[in-house]
This record gives C-alpha cells, structure tokens and sequence, in this order.
C-alpha cells in the first residue's frame, strides 16, 4: 500500500478549500469542466483515488475508509482543519464515510448522481459481478469505453450532448485504469454495500443532493432517499440528463454547487 501523502493531488483555483472526490474508476479530470468556472471563490483539491488516474497502483487490497484515511492525511498536509466535500458517484459514498467519521471538518456536502447502502436504497444498474468487470476491463481499452457511454448507461448523452461525449471519451481513452486497480476499487465497492447502513441522521452538516432526471446507473428515487434522510439536505433534480449530468448541463450545476458553498465557507 503506498503511503498516503503519494496519492496524487492538484489544486483549482484560491479560495475556501473544498475536497472534490471522483467516481469509480475514474481519474480528478471529471471535476475540471464543472470547476473552472468556481476557481476564483474557493480552493478546489482534486485527489486521485489509489491507481486511478496519477496515484500510483495500489499494491493490496484496500476498503473505502482507507480511502477515507488518505484524504484526512491530505488536507492535514495542506493545513486545511475544515472544508466542504463534494462527492462525485463511488465519491459520494466516500464523502458519506468521511462526513461520519470527521463531521467536525466537513462544512458542507456536495452528493452527486449517488448513493447510500441499506435495504431502503434501491440496487445500482448494471450491478455487475467482479468476473464481468474483469472481463469488461480486459477489452480493447476504446470498446470499453464506447460501451460505458452507449445508451443503457448514458442515455442522453450522445443524441443530446455530442460534444460532452467526445470530450468524455477521449479523456476516458487516455486514462482508463489497469484492471487490476479497477478490480480492487471494485471490491472496496462491494464492502461499502455489505457494511451497516451509513447512519445518515448524523450527518448533520448542510448538504446538497444532485441527480440526473434520466439516470440509469443511480436511479433518481435514491437522490430521494438521500434527501429525506439526511438532516439538512436540499434536492435538485437536473432536467434532460444522466449519470453524467454534471458535465451535459455543467454551467448549470456549477452554479448551483457555488450557490450552496458560498454561505458555508465565506464567513
């Protein structure tokens, strides 16, 4: 397992600092499009979660409070004792375990096209078993990554926002993870959703939940969930959109993820 402090990191913008974790097999440049508009009101760090994207490959298994343990090492080596968290997919449920088990540094949360585990929630689509993700990951790397952005997966986002498709596959080609790394993140994944339910009436920070209107992958009645259960939430569902919302409408919830940090972290 490589030290915590070798996980590779980058910085957005000067300003409040808000933490942006990313979704399952996927590197920090999921946040750039949605961020940049942000950068010049609150500090944006982008980790890259164990051998995705610039960290290097994890060596062992690992669970997502590891992952959890990686970033409070993070922002206590950036001297930030407090900050909001943003979520991204699998990046939700590490923001939901980080917020339990640190709520006195987590200011705020961002939870986007997420989840939480428990019966009350209703399973992912596709939940795939690790021998097809194995299988899957083991494609010519393109096959893969049309097939993760085709119809049943995102079904808007060609039709409706070719653009954010080239840019998506392209910057997928060009950082598709190993299997190996995949495999491992998805078993950290699997003991996410085996654990005791995240006790989400504690987590009493004020949050905001976003989902896409037509997202296959995370149904909407999950953002639903999420909203009537944690204490202080606010929900927008995003009309005309998948899983990948953030970036098809991404002038949109960028504003709106400004509109809620500001009174949190400008005080």
């Amino acid at each position: 397992m490589p030290d915590p402090f070798e996980v590779h990191w980058d910085v957005l913008g000067d300003g409040a600092p808000v933490l942006a974790i990313s979704g399952f097999a996927s590197g920090n440049w999921m946040f750039e499009r949605l961020l940049e508009p942000l950068k010049e009101r609150f500090r944006f760090i982008l980790p890259d979660n164990r051998g995705m994207g610039r960290s290097p490959p994890a060596q062992t298994p690992y669970s997502l409070d590891e992952l959890v343990d990686d970033l409070i090492r993070l922002m206590e080596q950036l001297n930030h004792p407090t900050f909001a968290v943003i979520g991204l997919s699998m990046g939700g449920f590490i923001a939901q375990r980080l917020a339990l088990r640190h709520p006195e540094r987590v200011a705020g949360l961002v939870l986007m096209c997420t989840s939480s585990n428990g019966e009350a929630f209703k399973p992912l689509f596709p939940m795939m078993s690790r021998e097809q993700v194995a299988f899957i990951y083991h494609l010519r790397r393109e096959d893969r990554v049309r097939a993760a952005l085709s119809d049943p997966f995102c079904p808007r986002l060609t039709s409706r926002y070719p653009e954010v498709y080239d840019y998506v596959l392209q910057q997928r080609i060009a950082a598709e993870p190993e299997a190996d790394q995949v495999l491992l993140q998805y078993d950290a994944v699997a003991g996410f959703f085996a654990a005791e339910p995240v006790p989400l009436a504690q987590l009493t920070m004020p949050a905001l939940i976003l989902s896409g209107e037509q997202d296959p992958i995370v149904p909407q009645a999950n953002a639903r969930l999420l909203a009537e259960q944690l204490p202080r939430a606010e929900l927008e569902i995003i009309p005309d959109t998948d899983h990948l919302f953030f970036l098809e409408q991404a002038e949109r919830v960028s504003s709106r993820i400004g509109d809620f940090l500001a009174p949190l972290l400008h005080r």
